[in-house]
């Protein structure tokens, strides 16, 4: 074993533990191709400098495969690493804390186009911290990291409850792909049955206090106001959706009458953290936009749909219009639109066949009835 080796085990026999479990996690995009879903078991991608020797590589025991739970962010998959990807975690890590090590690192749950690994820090005090780094893939379709991080800064100066903010590089220096560095927001995104009155009550308000909050101090963000033309073309193709489409063809749509408003873009269960019956975090804003408030609605209400059933979709509809009112038409749109773009991208998700199923049943119910609504007078 080499003097680094020796001098990395060190560091990671300080403490080492994981998280076993079983199943898939299915991450969605609302708005362009759907990339994907399965955790990934990648180890980051240090420098070329960082990986010259394969001799001097030392495997950190940890559970190896496996899947997190569906439903919580803070699961996590042990890895295993090289010493040289360990050394350029801690490289990351002491730009914010000086002279701390990462002694583990993990894969958390539900990125889409980023790798996402929680890491967990030894302090100069002898004190342990978490935090996350949010490495691009090239596979990325989000916004740039550099927009993330400014997204996210002004959002937690805001008091949003978002990750903070530490760290942007897209230097290349230390991991080929660009990342972030934020803190670890401690909580889970399963909600039980008992919980879902109260849950779908505060989801509601907190996409309205999103949906209210200044933009002038954000950075510059795609606008996201219109579903039409865009909707025709995610329109199912059959003789079943002609007159639908005929129907939406011949309208003149008003254009959205309000002022654009900041959009979360993937607002669902699975990126918010609860702890003590509160958000205590939203996460993933990649897809966040200037825009109709109603887009965010209907991305929302399909997902609950998909995992609550109707139910649990009425009870956010009723809490959120019982805090604002809302142009029933307009969201039809927004659902027609929504619900079509998920069908028609849901086969590159990779999700389980009875799930696809389940899934694009309900898309095609929600465009039927969308459009049933729309269509009568």
């Amino acid at each position: 074993m080499t003097d680094c080796q020796v001098q990395a085990l060190a560091w990671t026999q300080r403490r080492i533990f994981c998280t076993t479990s079983a199943g898939k996690v299915f991450a969605t995009r609302k708005f362009g191709p759907k990339l994907g879903t399965l955790i990934k078991e990648s180890l980051g991608h240090p420098s070329k400098d960082c990986r010259e020797s394969k001799d001097r590589q030392l495997e950190v025991m940890g559970c190896g495969t496996g899947c997190a739970i569906e439903g919580s962010k803070a699961d996590s998959i042990a890895m295993n690493l090289d010493a040289y990807t360990l050394d350029a975690y801690t490289r990351i890590a002491q730009q914010v804390f000086p002279g701390a090590v990462v002694t583990h690192a993990a894969t958390l749950t539900g990125g889409v186009s980023a790798d996402i690994y929680r890491l967990e820090l030894l302090l100069t005090d002898s004190s342990t911290k978490n935090l996350v780094l949010r490495a691009h893939r090239s596979d990325h379709s989000g916004h740039p990291a550099e927009l993330e991080y400014q997204l996210l800064r002004a959002l937690y100066q805001s008091a949003l409850p978002v990750p903070e903010p530490l760290l942007v590089d897209t230097s290349a220096s230390l991991l080929q792909a660009p990342y972030l560095l934020m803190a670890f927001v401690e909580g889970s995104s399963v909600i039980r049955g008992e919980q879902l009155l109260q849950h779908m009550e505060l989801m509601a308000a907190m996409l309205l206090r999103i949906h209210a909050l200044p933009t002038t101090d954000l950075p510059l963000l795609p606008s996201r106001n219109e579903p039409m033309p865009e909707l025709l073309a995610y329109l199912p193709r059959g003789s079943e959706w002609d007159r639908l489409r005929e129907y939406l063809a011949s309208k003149a749509w008003p254009a959205c009458e309000q002022t654009p408003r900041l959009l979360h873009g993937d607002f669902w269960p699975q990126n918010l953290l609860w702890r003590n019956g509160a958000i205590a975090g939203i996460l993933d804003w990649e897809d966040a936009a200037l825009g109709d408030p109603l887009s965010d609605v209907a991305c929302c209400e399909l997902e609950l749909r998909y995992k609550f059933g109707k139910l649990g979709m009425d009870r956010f509809m009723q809490a959120y219009t019982g805090r604002q009112p809302l142009d029933v038409r307009r969201l039809a749109l927004w659902r027609i639109y929504v619900a079509a773009a998920a069908q028609q991208y849901m086969g590159e998700w990779d999700l389980a066949p009875a799930l696809e199923l389940h899934m694009r049943g309900i898309a095609l119910a929600s465009i039927r009835e969308a459009g049933l609504a729309l269509m009568t007078p």
